[in-house]
C-alpha cells in the first residue's frame, strides 16, 4: 500500500528543490517566460511557478519528460546536480 505523507525529510524536500532550480535555470538560459514553458509543456502556468518557487511541490515523472522535451534537455538532466 503506498505511503501518503504530507511532510517530507529535509533531504526530500532539497531535491524537489532542485529540481525547481534546475528548471528555473534551464528556461532562463533558454529565454523563455514561465506562461511559454508552460504551454510548451502542456502544464500549468501554476504548476510552473509553484515548481520554481522555495516550496516544495511534488511533481509526476510525466510532468518532468514534458519539461525536459520542452528545455530541449533529456529528463534525467533535470535529477543530476553537479
Amino acid at each position: 500500500m503506498p505511503i501518503n505523507r504530507k511532510t517530507y525529510t529535509e533531504e526530500e524536500n532539497q531535491f524537489v528543490k532542485n529540481i525547481g532550480f534546475k528548471i528555473q535555470f534551464l528556461r532562463k538560459k533558454r529565454g523563455m517566460s514561465q506562461f511559454e514553458l508552460a504551454e510548451k509543456a502542456d502544464l500549468s502556468y501554476t504548476t510552473i511557478g509553484h515548481l520554481e518557487s522555495t516550496s516544495v511541490y511534488g511533481l509526476s515523472i510525466v510532468s518532468i519528460y514534458r519539461i525536459a522535451g520542452a528545455l530541449g534537455v533529456e529528463p534525467d538532466q533535470l535529477l543530476k546536480f553537479d
